[in-house]
């Protein structure tokens, strides 16, 4: 095949710019030179698909069946009629469509510069000793809001204001996103949507997603509204360019502890409260938890730390679990563990503030 022939220049056009991404994301911080093309993508196809009023992504998970149905029978026809290489050329061509799009779109917000760094703050190691020092200041603010919110009984659930509604967390969490004017996020973000099937997502272990080639953020309508805060605001991480998990986590959490909204606030310390108890055992955990000023809320996290350790997750969410942890891996970062790893974060900032 000659690649220059007029009829062959869009797969000469498609191969090199295959090459182009391939070759952007080898560079560790290619994001931060070359990201004003992934926030342009995402402006303007977060804009697109802003019109349609329903979940886009829903309808995708929903005809997966017909996409693998069609592939089956591309196969079938292609080996019949003896061009299979034909078949393979396409499949191939489509992949490079794919890996191009998802490079350009999301795969460069990979390849940035940490977050902590931007946020200028002090080196520390993930020590006992760091680790109890930041979580005595994740206590007290969960100490503070506690105090500030409203309780349903000894298992401590939150009691929501009437007014509380999805609506309402949204503007809660754009406000306490805006309060921080964190310099290196987007300007906009993709206005959220639910599922309208619940637990459609939670069935493969997520309970939102941000995803790229739609760029639209996805919240399973499962989740009740007094776990959306920290949730939504870990969505619009990834809206807004941050894409490590590791850091929408800690931002999630960051953003909702020093939000001015007593429930956000709340939900933010008690999330980063968890994650940190995790790290600490024995006599130094018991230390931590006898911290809690409720006696009913220390039985809680004391119990979901414990529950934790012991979680076992269904064969469905182990398979999607497993892609899942190889996609990120094969996007440089640490697995499906980065999302507990938002404490290295924790560390750093109580280093800062107690320096």
């Amino acid at each position: 095949m000659k690649i220059f022939e007029r009829k062959n220049i869009k797969y000469t056009v498609l191969f090199l710019l295959t090459i182009v991404a391939f070759v952007m994301m080898l560079f560790p911080k290619s994001g931060e030179t070359f990201g004003f093309i992934s926030q342009f993508l995402n402006l303007i196809v977060g804009w697109v698909f802003s019109l349609f009023p329903f979940s886009v992504l829903t309808i995708f998970i929903l005809l997966i069946p017909v996409y693998v149905g069609l592939v089956v029978w591309r196969i079938v026809v292609n080996a019949k009629r003896k061009t299979m290489k034909k078949f393979w050329f396409n499949f191939l061509c489509v992949a490079c469509i794919l890996f191009v799009w998802f490079s350009f779109i999301l795969g460069l917000n990979y390849r940035k510069a940490s977050v902590y760094d931007k946020m200028n703050f002090a080196q520390a190691e993930l020590t006992d000793e760091n680790v109890i020092a930041a979580s005595d200041y994740l206590i007290k603010k969960l100490n503070d809001s506690a105090r500030s919110v409203d309780f349903d009984g000894p298992n401590r659930a939150l009691v929501l204001p009437a007014d509380y509604d999805k609506t309402k967390i949204e503007d809660v969490v754009n406000h306490a996103i805006a309060k921080q004017n964190l310099q290196f996020l987007y300007g906009f973000a993709s206005k959220p949507k639910y599922t309208f099937i619940p637990n459609l997502l939670g069935v493969m272990g997520f309970d939102g997603v941000y995803f790229p080639f739609f760029a639209e953020l996805n919240i399973d309508s499962s989740v009740s509204d007094g776990n959306l805060g920290v949730l939504l605001t870990h969505e619009l991480m990834h809206a807004k360019g941050i894409l490590n998990e590791e850091e929408a986590e800690f931002l999630a959490q960051y953003i909702c502890v020093h939000s001015d909204d007593e429930i956000l606030r709340y939900s933010g310390s008690y999330t980063a409260t968890v994650a940190l108890l995790q790290l600490i055992d024995g006599d130094n955990l018991q230390r931590q938890l006898d911290k809690i000023e409720d006696v009913f809320l220390r039985m809680r996290i004391s119990y979901v730390v414990g529950k934790n350790s012991y979680y076992n997750a269904s064969w469905f969410e182990s398979i999607s679990n497993f892609f899942y942890d190889v996609y990120l891996k094969l996007n440089y970062v640490d697995g499906v563990s980065a999302y507990d790893n938002d404490v290295r974060g924790w560390v750093r900032f109580a280093k800062t503030v107690t320096q």
